[in-house]
């Protein structure tokens, strides 16, 4: 592995911000890339990242692009690299990301969460026919995403779910078939508690739409808490 050049009086220079665990985001607010440092030694030019919510796609960045803060020294908002997670102006950054998003629910009643999965991830679609081996490893990685991103969701007896497809370009698009997908994110889901099951009795849904375009495209879970019914069937 390379390192950077040394330091004074001969010591490699040392980063200390950067440690095993650290998650970091993307400092442009495009991106939405939250990576986690696997490994670093001091001094190294690079460390060993994966993706953050799903520990997949290990490979190696360079330290110069893992800052210690969001901003410059002049104050002004990065548009490249990565800063901890932990920042508050990174933090803002996403709630503002959030709230462009559109109400999907149109104000109807009932708690609200987001469950956002990382970009790039592979995604099934109904118009692909990968060997059952293939598509068995893809659904094994979107489940465990939708369980690792959905760990402030609290347990729900019912919910209405929209999942929405953010696609990488804006060519024409039927996100009905990405269903494979999202039936992945429900498991994912009922494995981490949210819900005790995805059948007709405890989730409407899911819908999907498309929204805007993400670098990567990425799914997005909408999830609305319902009342139990009161009657047989099921009304929103």
């Amino acid at each position: 592995m390379s390192t950077r050049p040394p330091g004074p009086r001969g010591q490699a220079s040392a980063e200390p911000h950067i440690q095993p665990g650290k998650v970091f985001v993307a400092c442009n607010p495009r991106d939405n890339i939250r990576i986690r440092v696997e490994s670093y030694k001091s001094g190294d030019a690079r460390a060993l990242v994966v993706d953050a919510g799903t520990g997949a796609r290990p490979r190696f960045i360079l330290v110069s692009s893992l800052y210690q803060s969001p901003t410059t020294g002049t104050g002004d908002r990065r548009r490249s690299g990565y800063a901890p997670a932990d920042s508050t102006l990174v933090a803002r950054y996403a709630e503002k990301s959030v709230q462009e998003e559109p109400d999907w629910f149109e104000g109807a009643p009932g708690r609200r969460f987001r469950v956002a999965l990382p970009p790039r991830l592979t995604l099934l679609s109904a118009n692909q026919r990968p060997h059952h081996f293939r598509r068995a490893e893809i659904t094994k990685v979107l489940r465990r995403a939708a369980w690792a991103a959905s760990a402030d969701v609290p347990r729900l007896e019912r919910a209405h779910i929209i999942g929405v497809l953010h696609p990488a370009d804006r060519q024409r698009r039927d996100p009905a078939n990405w269903y494979p997908s999202f039936k992945a994110l429900l498991d994912g889901l009922v494995d981490r508690g949210v819900l005790d099951d995805d059948d007709h009795t405890r989730v409407v849904g899911p819908d999907m739409r498309i929204g805007h375009v993400v670098k990567g495209a990425r799914l997005v879970l909408h999830i609305r808490e319902l009342a139990l019914p009161r009657a047989s069937g099921l009304r929103c």
